[in-house]
């Protein structure tokens, strides 16, 4: 019995003993790989449990933000381009154009898309059928030194000074003429054949207060320099620059020669344009009226025999169609004695239409404009011999700029603005283009004619 009773008391003080150990461990928090339920740094740690045999992925927060600006900024960049694009194509009339470029790329499109499309579409509803006349200007080359054409002011000079305009004129009136809402059009979107062949004048739309004006450059055979003694005051010929652009090849007195981008009429107007777009209706510029017997754009005709120096005029000719520029047959000869004049002969007229098809034309691409040298109206059988080689737009040279539409073509008068008409024209010009006082030249001697 008592040795009974002592197992059982030996038994609760291993038990008891037992106890004691293990609260004293727990509570003191001494090191132990059982886990600190009651250590206050413990309950402080919030590390969340690492599985070592788990790879983990490293933080990309910052970078996932710095993607995201950078996309945000190339999208506003991109936006900002295509807003000014399409602002620049409204402005010279490509609305569909303008519409289609804002819709293009859909991530692209908020509120600034919206509100310029809104603003198109408004601009496009609202242009009006014109009903007025159809004004034609055109020049000659632009004389770039004139005191060296005239050095005498007193005395007066025909020749170049009543034909042609000064380059600083040239500057003058280009902005008046766009004060007075002109927009340069093509001729041939005016006057075209419908499907059973017969010419029809077209309607005309464009904003209120807008009106069409077709513009035309004559004989740019740029042989003006070599017929004067000084070898300078016009352009020598057109060349392409260091990007392949069209320019001018210029002397000027101090025996320099420049490549310049005002040196005639063509490249000034494609400059004008550029900064203005509102001036060309859809990118038109006018029409280059050619001939053949003094070459092309500066290049003879025996350098023309030359492959190189050929294919350099040839690329000449379609970058100014590319630029908006047409050509017309402005006759081979330029001849108006059994030609071009009352005593015109209909085998002259059909060997000058052949040989400037066989010469010019391979430079410059076909044509349905022929511009009359002098402006002269063929009739009967002279004009058959025009309308049988396809030429159904022909054009005069005509104070009051009339138009005659006949089944098989149509007609248009120009007027030249020259030295000649701003000393005769006047009331003319200052009624229909611009103010003549402003754009005259002061050191322009007076024209012989009367």
């Amino acid at each position: 019995m008592k040795k009974n009773i002592a197992v059982v008391i030996l038994v609760i003080v291993v038990v008891c003993a037992l106890i004691v150990s293990r609260f004293w461990v727990f509570g003191t928090g001494q090191p132990n790989d059982s886990p600190t339920f009651n250590n206050p740094a413990a309950e402080q740690d919030t590390t969340p449990d690492i599985d070592p045999d788990i790879e983990q992925e490293p933080d990309t927060s910052e970078e996932d933000r710095l993607l995201a600006e950078q996309l945000e900024a190339e999208i506003i960049a991109r936006r900002e381009h295509i807003l000014e694009e399409s602002i620049l194509l409204s402005r010279g009339y490509f609305y569909d154009e303008a519409i289609m470029l804002l819709n293009e790329h859909e991530e692209l499109i908020n509120f600034e898309t919206e509100a310029l499309e809104a603003e198109i579409i408004e601009a496009q509803n609202s242009l009006v059928r014109f009903d007025g006349e159809i004004k034609h200007i055109f020049f000659h080359s632009l004389i770039l030194y004139p005191e060296a054409l005239f050095p005498n002011l007193s005395v007066p000079t025909g020749g170049y000074n009543e034909g042609f305009i000064y380059q600083s004129e040239m500057f003058r009136l280009l902005p008046q003429l766009m004060e007075r809402g002109y927009v340069l059009y093509d001729i041939k979107d005016i006057f075209s054949k419908d499907a059973d062949g017969v010419m029809r004048q077209h309607d005309i739309y464009l904003p209120p207060g807008k009106r069409p004006l077709v513009l035309s450059m004559d004989d740019p055979s740029y042989h003006y320099n070599k017929t004067t003694p000084q070898r300078f005051g016009f352009a020598n010929r057109v060349v392409f620059d260091e990007y392949g652009e069209i320019a001018t090849e210029v002397p000027t007195p101090s025996g320099e020669t420049l490549i310049t981008y005002d040196g005639d009429v063509h490249v000034v107007i494609d400059a004008f344009v550029m900064e203005h777009p509102e001036f060309s209706y859809r990118g038109t510029k006018g029409i280059i009226a050619t001939t053949g017997y003094m070459g092309l754009f500066g290049y003879d005709l025996d350098e023309l025999q030359d492959d190189e120096i050929r294919q350099t005029v040839i690329d000449i000719c379609n970058k100014f169609k590319e630029n908006g520029w047409h050509f017309a047959n402005h006759s081979y000869t330029h001849n108006r004695t059994g030609f071009w004049g009352p005593e015109s002969n209909p085998n002259n007229i059909r060997y000058d239409v052949r040989r400037w098809r066989e010469v010019i034309e391979p430079l410059t691409g076909q044509t349905n404009i022929f511009i009359a040298p002098f402006g002269f109206l063929l009739r009967g059988e002279g004009m058959q011999v025009i309308l049988e080689n396809e030429y159904d737009i022909y054009c005069t040279v005509d104070l009051n700029q009339p138009i005659n539409i006949y089944d098989t073509h149509a007609v248009q008068g120009r007027i030249e603005i020259g030295g000649y008409a701003l000393s005769r024209w006047t009331n003319t010009l200052n009624r229909d283009f611009f103010d003549v006082d402003s754009v005259k030249d002061p050191h322009r001697p007076p024209v012989l004619s009367n």
